[in-house]
């Protein structure tokens, strides 16, 4: 017959109650040790206080005898009304004065042994020896022991603390129990009753959290698939995107180049063509050939900065001067038709960027204000300032577009009126290049239509290192 299983409370409670114990015994028996040392260091005390007065008394010409009568007095109705104090004259080994039996001279008697308190002091002229010390009274070593209150404090701790443990041993006996009734029917059984409930404590929240998982297994996998679905269905998106993008670089392509085999094969059939007709026709030939360079480098440049952004090398740029070489530029070259730019950058304004894509950027901004905003005048400013951006501001006075275009201007290949951007000889491509330009360099850029008129475009650039603007800096 085998032996019957002790019961797991108590295989849980007895070696912790154990060890509880044992932990207690030996902290009060440190405590012990450590109280009796202290109270024992207190009377040692004591006893240096009354040689050191005497002495101090002694060197500064003070009468030793109405102090000794003081101690007698003042130790009488105490637990050391024992102590004995002898005086001598080191140089005639007289006795001076004494309170108590005497101590002999040299400490050769019992005074010495362990059951004495002992304590002597030496005047500095070595012509005066103070001996003091008190016996092991019953009454003195009551005042030594730790207080009786101390243990009745730590028994109490270790009767409440041991019932405290057979509680907790009680209830996670008691969850091991349903724990272990769970585990059977789960072994059993595909699915658990929703309402079967542990007690609320964590070893019951583990347990529920574990019937919880076991029976929402089947929707897990049904998650899974849907999840699973969601992907699919991104992925789809994604190769959606990229197949109308592609299809839309297929139809710019096709169109400039459709134009030219158009132009071409006319001028190859009519041999007779008159000079001034052929000539027409090779300047358009000419046209869409630099709007096909146009928006093959567009093209190239914004999947280098899609795809290569962190290739891109930065170098401190002063901005003032890049916006006025760019503003000289566009003046000279006729870029700007009837309108006018101006700008108002900070002459010490320093930034971290590409000064080829930044340049790209900002003729991009102006080249499209020129093309489509009906206006008279450009300005691009520097409107805040922070310890690690500038923020700008470039602006026309033209007619600006309808609000809802605004949320699809940074597109790529997006047209408000795709008839008047290919007449223009847009790419498309423009504002998404300094969208992805000003976000590569570590910016952001926004877009709205002004109160005043036309279109405002807001960015960021990140300062160079170690420039800060003085108030001589504004230009």
């Amino acid at each position: 017959m085998g032996s019957k299983k002790i019961n797991y409370q108590w295989r849980l409670f007895v070696p912790f109650v154990a060890l509880l114990w044992f932990t207690i015994a030996a902290m009060v028996a440190i405590q012990y040790d450590r109280e009796k040392a202290y109270r024992s260091n207190i009377a040692t005390q004591q006893l240096e206080f009354i040689n050191n007065r005497i002495v101090f008394a002694y060197e500064h010409g003070g009468k030793i005898a109405p102090f000794m009568e003081f101690v007698k007095e003042y130790f009488e109705q105490s637990v050391y009304d024992e102590v004995r104090v002898s005086v001598y004259n080191t140089d005639t080994h007289q006795l001076i004065y004494a309170i108590g039996e005497p101590i002999k001279y040299n400490k050769t008697d019992s005074d010495k042994r362990p059951n004495f308190f002992y304590s002597e002091k030496h005047s500095r002229d070595n012509s005066l020896v103070v001996y003091t010390a008190m016996p092991y009274s019953i009454s003195l070593t009551e005042a030594l022991a730790p207080d009786s209150t101390m243990w009745l404090i730590i028994l109490v701790f270790a009767i409440v603390v041991s019932i405290m443990a057979f509680i907790f041993t009680f209830y996670l006996s008691k969850n091991v129990k349903l724990l272990h009734k769970f585990a059977k029917q789960a072994a059993t059984e595909t699915s658990l009753d929703a309402n079967y409930r542990f007690p609320k404590d964590e070893l019951g929240e583990v347990s529920q959290q574990i019937v919880d998982l076991f029976n929402s297994k089947a929707k897990a996998v049904e998650d899974s698939e849907h999840e699973h679905k969601i992907a699919l269905d991104a992925i789809k998106e994604k190769s959606r995107i990229k197949r109308e993008l592609t299809n839309n670089i297929n139809h710019e392509i096709k169109t400039p180049v459709g134009i030219i085999k158009g132009y071409i094969d006319t001028i190859a059939e009519d041999v007779e063509m008159p000079a001034s007709t052929r000539q027409h026709f090779i300047a358009k030939i000419q046209e869409q050939i630099t709007r096909l360079c146009n928006l093959l480098n567009d093209i190239s440049m914004i999947t280098r900065l899609s795809e290569a952004s962190n290739a891109i090398p930065t170098e401190d740029i002063n901005f003032h001067d890049l916006v006025y070489t760019i503003a000289d530029d566009a003046k000279e070259s006729g870029l700007l038709n009837e309108m006018s730019f101006s700008f108002n950058i900070p002459l010490n304004c320093h930034v971290n960027g590409n000064s080829a894509l930044l340049s790209s950027a900002i003729l991009n901004l102006i080249k499209n204000a020129v093309s489509y905003s009906k206006g008279t005048a450009i300005r691009l400013e520097k409107i805040h300032e922070d310890d690690y951006l500038y923020t700008f501001r470039f602006y026309d006075n033209g007619t600006g577009v309808g609000e809802e275009h605004i949320p699809y201007l940074f597109d790529r290949f997006y047209r408000i009126d795709a008839g008047r951007s290919r007449k223009v000889g847009g790419t498309g491509l423009g504002l998404p290049i300094v969208k992805n330009t000003i976000r590569t360099l570590g910016g952001k850029i926004t877009v709205r239509n002004r109160i005043q008129g036309g279109l405002e475009y807001n960015f960021t650039l990140p300062r160079a290192k170690g420039y800060h603007l003085d108030d001589d800096d504004i230009a």
